[in-house]
């Protein structure tokens, strides 16, 4: 027997997909572009949002930015994790040993979405990444990370989704994806340093057995400080070793 779907539901959650670390104010007309909603449809899940709390009017143009209750539910739901809690000294860690920043990322559609980070005091990155961000699984390292750790089938359903809806992208990161993932197998990290110029990614996965989650770790670091040389001798351990540990902990239970 199918199980009930409540559509209006399921559109309204699209509705609040839309918003991003880029995309903070959008008017309706942008949002229906974005679902490929028609534009009343889109008024009228805007406007029963707006009455909820969770979209909230700015004036004097009448555009729309997230209100407090989604941000409480998405805090909420990181804290539910408790993976977020566990991965804590580790990314701590990596992030004071490399001056870097170290973060915990898992998927959400055709993005990661980052859970947990930290950044060392004296790390010099460009790039602002926060709780919330989220970044293309296909040019990411994270994204590499995520795919590597996939079982064959999963990963093959996954690529043909990204490969239809972001065709583009995926012909510029098909062989610099290849060429990572196949490393992946010899040392259990990804290396991505084309998602961000000037900045190197090392992302490892790990999968959470009782709700089948699959995590990834990551440390982004200034790429004309960090040689491939280091990578391979320092980071790469570094990050594989605090996954094999993290993995031993979920296995037992600890996290769940």
């Amino acid at each position: 027997m199918a199980q009930p779907v409540v559509t209006s539901l399921l559109r309204g959650l699209d509705v609040l997909r839309c918003f991003t670390e880029q995309r903070k104010v959008l008017g309706s007309s942008e949002i229906a572009r974005l679902t490929g909603l028609p534009q009343p449809t889109v008024w009228r899940l805007c406007q029963t949002l707006v009455k909820a709390g969770y979209l909230t009017v700015e004036q004097p143009d009448n555009r729309l930015r997230l209100g407090v209750p989604v941000l409480t539910l998405g805090f909420a739901a990181i804290s539910a994790l408790d993976i977020a809690d566990l991965v804590r000294p580790d990314l701590q860690v990596i992030a004071s040993s490399f001056s870097a920043a170290a973060g915990l990322t898992t998927r959400e559609r055709l993005s990661m979405l980052c859970l947990q980070r930290f950044e060392a005091p004296n790390a010099t990155l460009t790039v602002n990444w926060r709780i919330g961000s989220m970044v293309p699984i296909a040019s990411s390292g994270v994204g590499w990370a995520y795919l590597a750790g996939l079982a064959t089938g999963e990963r093959d359903v996954l690529l043909a989704d990204i490969k239809r809806e972001q065709p583009d992208l995926w012909r510029k990161m098909e062989k610099p994806y290849a060429a990572s993932v196949k490393s992946f197998a010899r040392t259990g990290y990804v290396v991505n340093d084309v998602l961000y110029p000037g900045l190197t990614t090392v992302a490892t996965s790990m999968l959470r057995a009782s709700d089948r989650t699959l995590f990834v770790l990551n440390c982004t670091v200034l790429s004309a400080t960090n040689s491939p040389d280091k990578i391979r001798r320092e980071i790469g351990p570094a990050m594989t070793a605090a996954t094999e540990r993290l993995s031993t902990a979920l296995a037992k239970g600890i996290s769940h």
